[in-house]
């Protein structure tokens, strides 16, 4: 015990009081202030931390009864322990007014001395471990505070290395939206300045005067219509690649929200994918129950379904002229699991980390944008309310797990 514990004994006889203070001098750690009468009292609570009182009941002008009654009456002191020492008021009468004024214990006069210093190390330990109990409670916050200090700051850098993840990303972005849109519209520009290069000859030759031949003509025609060729194609490259970029924003407004069968929507999306392949090379099999029924968004997940089908198409069967894929659906509670596997040369672990990142490819500058599979993480996370997830080894094939709820969350105008 290191803090001093403050006893405050009240009697108008100051040889009661000396005789108290010897009494008291045998506990450690302890301060006895004194007071001959209840004003005195009430002046040496308002001055001193004062956390036991041993007050005589009887005593002129105010008596015990009366101070414990002021005391109650104010904040600072309504909640020190006072403890009541009386020599004739031992009736029950009397006892319980003690306690009805907020006494902690009454003792009669003669006072065994060591009840009393028992009672007084007792009132001691209960302060002392008050104050223990306050120390830990003020270190805990203090250790709270510097915790949730520590987690406001992780959660500050984890901001700042999304937003450097983001613009790391936008650099890709940028990096590859320009090396798409550039071969495509730079081709249009050279042909269409060698096409006006031509037209401007033709122009001269014709206010010229001189005769054309039919063999000039014909070559003219050939040549502006292979040149407009070159345009019309380069141009269409360059907008269905603007195009794929949009669609990296989830349109929202695009797909009604309705009851559906996923079998019958699986089957005839496989179907018509299948019939704009050059050759059935392809072995699809549908594990997928009659009558699963959801209520969601069936324009988005044909999408999807057609996303992962050229995905595999394109990446997971390059170079092969066959490959098994396997479309499988259960539901677990009110999910669907939809996995989306195939046969094919499977991806790294480095390209599992990126393959939902937008404009990510392994086949940069063969065609490819690498938009297909970051749209479809933005469709299911943001449309169908759901989460996609890719398990693959190389040389083992891909699965693409979908999970989604049956009954789409309802879209809310942006």
């Amino acid at each position: 015990m290191t803090e001093k514990f403050f006893v405050l004994v009240v009697d108008d006889n100051v040889n009661n009081i000396f005789a108290l203070k010897v009494l008291l001098q045998k506990l450690n750690s302890l301060e006895i202030l004194e007071a001959t009468s209840g004003e005195d009292a009430l002046v040496q609570c308002i001055q001193h931390n004062v956390h036991l009182i041993l007050l005589d009941v009887q005593m002129p002008k105010m008596d015990g009864y009366e101070t414990a009654r002021h005391l109650q009456m104010m904040d600072r002191t309504r909640n020190i322990p006072i403890v009541f020492l009386t020599a004739h008021l031992r009736s029950e009468a009397f006892i319980q007014q003690g306690y009805a004024l907020g006494a902690v214990d009454y003792l009669t006069k003669p006072i065994d001395d060591n009840l009393l210093l028992n009672r007084v190390r007792h009132y001691q330990h209960l302060h002392d471990r008050e104050t223990n109990l306050w120390e830990k409670t003020r270190e805990l916050q203090s250790t709270t505070d510097e915790l949730q200090n520590t987690l406001n700051r992780l959660k500050q850098t984890q901001m700042q290395l999304v937003q450097s993840e983001k613009l790391a990303a936008l650099g890709r972005i940028v990096a590859v939206v320009a090396h798409e849109l550039n071969t495509p519209i730079g081709n249009c520009l050279t042909v269409a300045s060698t096409l006006d290069e031509k037209n401007l000859a033709f122009e001269n030759m014709v206010k010229s005067g001189e005769p054309l031949k039919r063999a000039q003509m014909l070559n003219y025609l050939e040549q502006t219509h292979e040149a407009m060729s070159i345009i019309s194609r380069g141009l269409g490259r360059a907008g269905e690649l603007v195009e794929s970029f949009k669609k990296i924003s989830v349109d929202r407004d695009s797909d009604a929200k309705r009851h559906f069968d996923l079998k019958m929507l699986i089957d005839s999306t496989m179907t018509l994918l299948i019939l704009n392949e050059k050759e059935t090379r392809w072995q699809i099999t549908i594990d997928v129950l009659p009558a699963t029924m959801l209520n969601s968004y069936p324009d988005t997940l044909e999408q999807i379904i057609a996303i992962l089908f050229d995905n595999a198409v394109t990446h997971g069967f390059e170079g092969r002229d066959h490959g098994h894929i396997r479309i499988r659906a259960r539901t677990h509670m009110h999910q669907l699991i939809l996995s989306f596997s195939d046969d094919g040369c499977g991806m790294s672990e480095q390209v599992q980390q990126h393959i939902f990142d937008p404009f990510f490819t392994t086949r940069m500058g063969k065609g490819n944008s690498g938009l297909g599979m970051s749209i479809c993480y933005n469709l299911i996370e943001g449309i169908l309310g759901g989460r996609i997830s890719v398990t693959s080894d190389p040389g083992q094939g891909s699965t693409i797990t979908l999970e989604i709820p049956l009954d789409a969350p309802e879209l809310v105008a942006v």
